[in-house]
């Protein structure tokens, strides 16, 4: 099966004329992507999804948290977080191949709400990215859509079948409790999501625990903890990725110097600023987007194709 999705997912890219890289295909929240070679360390925000890799391999760092995932294994996540993402092991022989798909809360909710209550997962949710094996049972489903990318009139009639197998197969694996928990209205991973909704939207602003508790209808304390445990860092954490991925983000594709884009993200002191930039990043604001912007130049890589989770 492997090799199979191997060769699905580089037949799709060559068709398309995409030699080193990745699309948003025409099924909905399906992108593919190929490189060939690895790639640095990059700031990006995960989103609710199935990350499959059919050869090569990543390494995710999330808060306190690393996570290695490769060859016929998936990552799991259900909860938007800002992470660190470097692709490894990938050569110009063998290149780094996998498939992203976007989980579909209502799809998820429905299969979660038709299982028999003994069938559902119990206990507490963990960190809301996990590790799994790709079985065979994932790995066809994910081979039947992407063998829709090119047959888009069947797309609008059969995605939602195979989602809907996908998303009852995530609820047999290691992950079931972090994907029911995802769409579930009464579960802590629901309530925090609604404010980390909250906190994205106004990330510019003076941060309120009380707020943010408030919305998810717990305690400080109790939504601290659940907090933590699902992003593997505190609000503050969290909020501070947010501000310099956006003034990064300002920086590259707008050309704004780092005074302007620290203070429209929320930051009083420059110096501040460029401190947690250097301790984020690497480097200075202006000497680490110099070099981003130069390391981009010099790469085959669409530096766009990897902005989301891969």
């Amino acid at each position: 099966m492997a090799s199979r999705l191997t060769d699905a997912i580089a037949g799709v890219l060559d068709r398309q004329g995409v030699e080193n890289g990745g699309i948003e295909t025409a099924v909905p929240g399906l992108r593919l992507i190929r490189t060939y070679g690895c790639v640095p360390p990059r700031h990006m925000t995960y989103r609710p999804s199935l990350c499959l890799i059919a050869q090569a391999a990543k390494r995710v760092m999330i808060g306190d948290s690393t996570l290695t995932y490769g060859h016929m294994q998936s990552l799991v996540i259900t909860v938007e977080v800002p992470v660190l993402s470097e692709i490894i092991d990938a050569t110009p022989e063998k290149p780094f191949i996998g498939a992203t798909l976007a989980l579909d809360p209502d799809i998820i909710l429905d299969v979660v709400t038709r299982m028999e209550k003994a069938a559902q997962p119990r206990g507490p949710a963990g960190l809301g990215l996990v590790v799994e094996e790709v079985d065979e049972r994932i790995a066809s489903a994910m081979m039947r859509l992407i063998e829709l990318v090119e047959q888009p009139a069947a797309i609008d009639i059969l995605y939602p079948g195979v989602m809907r197998e996908i998303a009852y197969w995530l609820m047999t694996s290691r992950a079931a409790v972090n994907v029911a928990r995802m769409v579930l209205p009464e579960g802590p991973p629901q309530r925090i999501a609604v404010a980390i909704h909250h906190l994205r939207e106004h990330f510019d602003r003076p941060l309120s625990v009380a707020e943010l508790a408030g919305l998810a209808g717990l305690s400080p304390s109790a939504f601290h903890q659940h907090f933590k445990a699902l992003t593997s860092m505190s609000p503050l954490q969290y909020q501070k990725h947010l501000r310099l991925l956006e003034a990064r983000r300002r920086m590259l594709t707008e050309g704004e110097r780092a005074g302007p884009a620290a203070f429209s993200v929320g930051y009083e002191s420059v110096s501040q600023f460029s401190r947690e930039y250097a301790r984020m990043f690497g480097a200075p604001p202006r000497r680490e987007t110099q070099q981003a912007r130069e390391s981009l130049m010099g790469s085959r890589v669409d530096p766009a194709t990897l902005a989301e989770a891969m």
